[in-house]
């Protein structure tokens, strides 16, 4: 065999001395990775179809075939013990699946994760159970403080040091406070949360719990203000509802607010999930459609895919595994 030119599409060309023939090798292996790789491209960019088959010299059913396939392979987290981890979920499909996510701090990859229709207690008992009989039992939890999450967290591994996420009652507090509140107490506590983010020491940490404490003294009275209802279901309510929300915020999180003080090693945020992750997958699900709304025309009426035209519909029927994950 020698070589003899590349072919149209860019393929090395053999040619064999004896019978004068010529031939390309043909390899399975690596015709299956380029389709996985031009999945994944599909998968996670973009690119449509139609373009995807124009550059690569095939047709878009050709491609569509080859996807299907795809389809069937289930991917697997990769277990390793992990002494700190990031836990969290992520909205799929609205109000039917979301993800729940537990990322490895220290090597930045996820340890396991886990669909479910909805972020409760039972759901994270299954995962964080399922993850101690594989031999992940961590030593430091950071989260954002669910209620079914850390319950469930508690009840698996009592011992486990737990970290409030930091950005999430920034967040909260934020929302219910606007950036400029109206009121002394409501621009005072605004300023505490942003505090929070100024804390490295023991001694900062003592500081703010000593004016976090001075704040609710002090503003007791007026928190306690009430509205007479008139004309209305409710004889009264409470005046500040936003202000006492946010009260009830911090002093919920105080045990798990300042774990990472104790030990430097824990992060503050979530973020390595949040950031790492969940964003990523929230940027997929804002690309043109890959899921789309439910037909008859996919079995139990659900359809994975795109439309590229009203005479080429690339819609991809849901296989087995994705239907589970839908109707877990």
């Amino acid at each position: 065999m020698q070589l003899w030119g590349k072919t149209a599409g860019g393929k090395q060309r053999y040619r064999c001395s004896n019978c004068q023939t010529t031939a390309i090798v043909r390899r399975p292996d690596s015709r299956q990775r380029v389709y996985q790789k031009l999945f994944v491209e599909w998968l996670t960019d973009s690119t449509r179809l139609v373009s995807l088959a124009k550059r690569n010299h095939c047709t878009v059913r050709t491609l569509r075939n080859h996807f299907t396939k795809l389809w069937e392979y289930e991917p697997k987290p990769d277990m390793w013990p992990s002494r700190i981890v990031a836990i969290d979920s992520v909205g799929v499909v609205r109000r039917v699946l979301v993800a729940l996510v537990i990322q490895d701090v220290e090597r930045s990859k996820p340890v396991w994760w886990q669909f479910a229709p909805y972020e409760t207690f039972g759901h994270w008992l299954l995962v964080f159970r399922t993850m101690r009989e594989r031999g992940i039992c961590p030593n430091y939890a950071v989260s954002d403080g669910q209620r079914g999450l850390t319950k469930a967290l508690v009840a698996i591994w009592p011992k486990i040091k737990h970290q409030r996420c930091l950005i999430h009652i920034d967040r909260q507090a934020r929302a219910w406070l606007t950036r400029s509140p109206q009121t002394a107490a409501g621009q005072s506590l605004l300023a505490l949360v942003d505090q929070l983010f100024d804390i490295r020491t023991r001694r900062q940490k003592r500081r703010w719990l000593r004016s976090y404490r001075r704040w609710r003294k002090k503003h007791d009275g007026f928190l306690k203000e009430r509205t007479e209802g008139i004309l209305t279901k409710r004889q009264w309510w409470y005046t500040h509802r936003k202000l006492r929300a946010v009260r009830s915020l911090i002093t919920n999180s105080l045990p798990h607010l300042f774990t990472f003080v104790s030990y430097p090693q824990v992060p503050r945020t979530s973020n390595h999930v949040e950031g790492g992750i969940n964003s990523r997958l929230k940027d997929l699900l804002r690309i043109p459609p890959r899921f789309t709304s439910p037909t008859s025309s996919g079995p139990n009426g659900l359809v994975f895919g795109e439309t590229t035209g009203p005479k080429t519909n690339t819609k991809f029927p849901l296989t087995p595994f994705c239907q589970n994950l839908l109707l877990f």
